[in-house]
């Protein structure tokens, strides 16, 4: 699959279609469906309306749709009477204009069509099963209680390992020798799962028993650590409704990538470098210079 911008805003705007798609109603007849208001005669849709809504950013859709529905249909009201107006004067027979006309028309047509391809893919049965392998994935969710002891070389390190071999309190060592913010409360680093450390002490802490301590010193950008864990555990998997928006965008995304492939392999596409292009922009200024 090719990650683009173009891309990464279709999974985000597909998503969104997809789990309206599969949790609601197909769209209704006009006499059916429900007007917000009018424009000059033209009516302003409550389906409409709410495909804009899901196109703001996260943080506008986490409020109330109270909060924003009113400047939501005046910002569709501005900009239907502003196109009007640009219309009657020909704006959109202007060479720019038509071209960015194009590119705006291509990208609707584009996320409807790819919209309605991976809708199928992405329905209740699929959500379910990707819900099933989820939780079948333990290891996703597995967590780890531990404590280190961070100093600042190799040699320290060894020397607080044999320490503990020889029956020393690991709480107590990482008070005095650790370097870390978590020395004064012997180490603990409390819960945590996979993600949340850096790789080189997260695959240590997780290759551990219940107890154990590691044998050797674990290097990373801040240090060297010697690592106790404490104990482990498969944190319960949320419920599927709980997970729906997260599976629906995964599933999606999976869809995306296999539609954009199989419509890539049918065409001819060729492109230059970046460095080429590069050069005759550089050219292109020059002459208007």
């Amino acid at each position: 699959m090719r990650n683009g911008i173009f891309t990464y805003q279709f999974i985000y705007l597909l998503a969104g279609a997809i789990l309206f798609a599969v949790t609601a109603p197909m769209v209704q007849a006009d006499e059916d469906r429900i007007p917000v208001g009018t424009v000059n005669g033209e009516t302003i849709w409550l389906d409409d309306v709410m495909r804009q809504a899901e196109r703001l950013p996260a943080k506008f859709r986490q409020a109330p749709m109270e909060n924003y529905f009113d400047q939501l249909v005046t910002d569709m009201i501005d900009s239907k009477i502003a196109a009007d107006a640009a219309r009657a004067e020909k704006y959109d027979t202007k060479k720019e204009i038509a071209a960015a006309m194009k590119t705006a028309a291509d990208r609707v047509l584009a996320e409807s069509w790819i919209g309605e391809k991976i809708s199928s893919d992405v329905n209740e049965s699929a959500i379910e099963k990707a819900y099933k392998i989820f939780v079948a994935d333990t290891s996703s969710r597995e967590q780890v209680t531990a404590a280190h002891i961070l100093v600042a070389s190799e040699d320290e390190a060894k020397a607080i390992i044999a320490s503990l071999k020889e029956g020393a309190d690991f709480a107590e060592l990482a008070k005095s020798k650790s370097t870390g913010p978590s020395g004064p409360n012997g180490g603990s680093l409390g819960k945590f799962g996979r993600g949340q450390m850096v790789p080189a002490f997260e695959n240590a802490a997780f290759a551990l028993e219940d107890g154990k301590i590691t044998k050797q010193p674990v290097q990373t950008q801040f240090g060297w650590h010697v690592i106790k864990v404490e104990s482990k555990e498969i944190a319960p998997a949320p419920s599927i409704e709980n997970m729906r928006e997260q599976l629906v965008q995964t599933l999606s995304t999976q869809a995306l990538g296999r539609v954009l492939e199989e419509l890539r392999a049918k065409q001819e596409i060729r492109l230059r470098s970046f460095d080429d292009i590069r050069k005759d922009a550089m050219a292109a200024n020059k002459k208007k210079q």
